[in-house]
């Protein structure tokens, strides 16, 4: 994995230097193994590279340049190696990397057949110079961030917006028309962010920058919508274990020590049972995180998976770390987290995945798997439960674009409304509403909760697995997004994955994992507990509410500067009297006013008697 930047100067304009330098100085934890910079006509590209494919020669050393494009690349492609044979007839290759392979795709099929024919996560840029064009790509699910910012005549573009922040015309002015939507949902959708001045490419969408006069467009190469009830020529049970033992073999692939996350439920257990059949791996470390609430651990589970594992694999090395976060140790962390997301952390256990992915680092890993996007495809989360059988009770379109949109914001609807002032309700012009105005019509009321989970719901999961991995200098790769299986959940119906009467969700990766005897049958029968934090415990207690109040209370605070501090005050003290649950709006407060003093206009030193 790595970090780019890059800038297109127009109409005779000169980049500073030393501003892109520090830019790019900026992305030095997403790759601290290698740096390098390049200028072709009026671009320039950097990159910071964290190795972990071809090692030894210098062939995947970025960005990549030749006399007519330049290439900056972050990501995996999977697939490089069958990509490498057939461009092998017409190129030589000096090295075995993915990044060669993709310049040499770029270079002799163009952008459109590129995109066809590669397996990964990515973003990158390319500037074909021939074309006086460059192209930011991301990958089709958005496993990897993409930004990018206009700035009088210059545009520049980053795998992080912190790098934005060293630019001299940038302002930290925050999105305030669209701030009731990060309350409702903990982020802005689609192309809009937190930052008034930065946009993000969108998964599966191609930014053309004319680097003649500036003109930008933005156009889908993929569509998540496209996916579904397509036939897919695969009996059910067998095509899905022999389309998982060929993606967790992709996905494996590695020149540095690789290892997993463990939950203790179904779809991080799944993956493991499938690495610990690779014959490539001899030793896997899984880490875990634990909560001090043993009510609520799940540690027990992680165990009975392992050692389930270990007796089938005699001949492998299977060992678990679990980590408990402290309250200072939490709180320390979700600064370090707020600094690395450039946004509002959005889920309070963000910094309890910091906390694992560090000491996996510590220990010399450099690649994890995920379970990432199971939930997303096959019909996972009680959200999905609740918007279906509200379907069936509520006729009304509305009301379920409202179920959808809202899930469990819904409940703060008319607290948000008061927080943010009649001048600041952007929800009705957001990207996700709007798509569920457009399509609440079009697609069948399960397909259109699939859809809506895949393109909007899991765009937070990834943006917090990418960043948290990078700030550790570590890969997150999340097999389940894989697009052939991606391509092959969406092809079932609804009866594949629920079923009503038992309310049983990711039915057929539970009879497969039951058939293949994959994992211990108490993990299949389990029921979803989630990613649990001991911060859902604390969210009561008075020393965080009298952190959080301190902060609302700061005349230079986020609510006192933009929206209304006395009813920021009176939901405070509504949740922590106990008088109304507001676990999640006040969740948002907190971590809002944090991000406002550690990447916003805020001050820094304010928290430094908390933290």
């Amino acid at each position: 994995m790595c970090g780019i930047f890059g800038s297109v100067a127009l109409f005779d304009e000169r980049p500073n230097a030393n501003s892109i330098n520090k830019a790019i100085d900026r992305l030095s934890h997403r790759g601290p193994d290698d740096f390098g910079i390049e200028k072709l006509d009026n671009v320039i590209l950097c990159h910071r590279r964290l190795s972990i494919i071809d090692l030894n020669t210098n062939a995947a050393k970025q960005p990549v340049k030749d006399a007519n494009s330049l290439l900056a690349f972050n990501g995996m492609i999977y697939n490089f190696r069958e990509l490498k044979k057939i461009l092998s007839v017409n190129n030589f290759f000096k090295g075995n990397s993915d990044t060669e392979v993709l310049a040499k795709c770029l270079s002799q099929w163009g952008i459109k057949k590129t995109l066809q024919n590669i397996d990964g996560m990515f973003a990158f840029a390319w500037f074909c110079r021939k074309k006086h064009k460059i192209y930011l790509v991301r990958d089709p699910m958005g496993e990897k961030p993409l930004y990018w910012a206009r700035m009088k005549n210059k545009i520049y573009f980053s795998s992080e917006m912190k790098s934005f922040f060293e630019i001299k015309e940038f302002s930290k002015k925050p999105n305030i028309k669209l701030i009731d939507e990060y309350f409702y949902t903990q982020k802005i959708s689609g192309a809009n962010t937190i930052y008034s001045q930065i946009n993000e490419v969108e998964p599966g969408h191609i930014i053309e920058i004319s680097t003649l006069n500036g003109k930008i467009s933005s156009s889908p190469y993929f569509s998540i919508e496209n996916t579904f009830n397509k036939k897919i020529n695969l009996n059910k049970k067998e095509g899905l274990n022999q389309l998982m033992e060929e993606i967790i073999s992709s996905r494996s692939i590695s020149d540095v020590p690789l290892g997993s996350l463990l939950s203790g439920g179904i779809d991080s257990s799944l993956l493991l049972s499938y690495m610990a059949k690779d014959n490539t791996l001899n030793e896997i470390t899984c880490y875990f995180s634990d909560v001090k609430n043993k009510k609520k651990s799940e540690l027990n589970d992680a165990l009975s998976v392992i050692n389930f594992l270990k007796k089938k694999n005699k001949n492998k090395r299977i060992k678990l770390k679990s980590k408990i976060n402290d309250f200072s140790n939490y709180m320390d962390l979700l600064i370090k987290t707020t600094w690395a997301f450039d946004e509002p952390v959005h889920f309070g256990n963000s910094p309890d995945l910091l906390n694992i992915v560090n000491q996996a680092s510590q220990d010399g890993i450099k690649v994890l798997l995920s379970g990432e996007g199971s939930d997303e495809l096959f019909f996972g989360y009680d959200r999905m439960v609740r918007a279906l059988d509200f379907s069936k009770k509520n006729k009304s379109k509305k009301l379920l674009m409202e179920e959808l949109y809202f899930g469990g914001g819904k409940h703060s609807i008319e607290f948000v409304k008061k927080l943010c002032g009649p001048k600041n309700q952007g929800r009705k012009s957001s990207a996700s509403w709007h798509w569920l105005e457009k399509n609440i019509n079009k697609y069948s009321i399960d397909d259109l909760i699939l859809m809506f989970s895949q393109k909007f719901r899991l765009q937070t999961l990834l943006q917090r697995q990418d960043r948290v991995g990078m700030l550790c200098g570590l890969e997150i790769r999340s097999p389940f997004l894989s697009q052939n299986l991606v391509k092959f959940a969406n092809s079932l119906k609804i009866k594949d994955k629920f079923i009503t009467k038992s309310k049983t969700t990711k039915l057929i990766l539970k009879l497969m994992a039951e058939d293949k005897k994959l994992v211990p049958n108490k993990i299949i029968k389990k029921q979803k507990i989630g990613f649990n934090s001991d911060i859902a415990d604390w969210l009561r207690e008075d020393r965080l509410r009298n952190f959080l109040k301190d902060m609302v209370c700061d005349k230079k605070g986020f609510f006192n500067g933009y929206l209304d501090g006395k009813k920021a005050q009176q939901i405070i003290n509504l949740h922590f009297d106990k008088k109304k649950r507001l676990d999640t709006l006040v969740w948002s407060m907190f971590t809002l006013e944090i991000w406002h003093r550690v990447c916003g206009e805020g001050e820094l030193n304010f928290l430094k008697k908390y933290v």
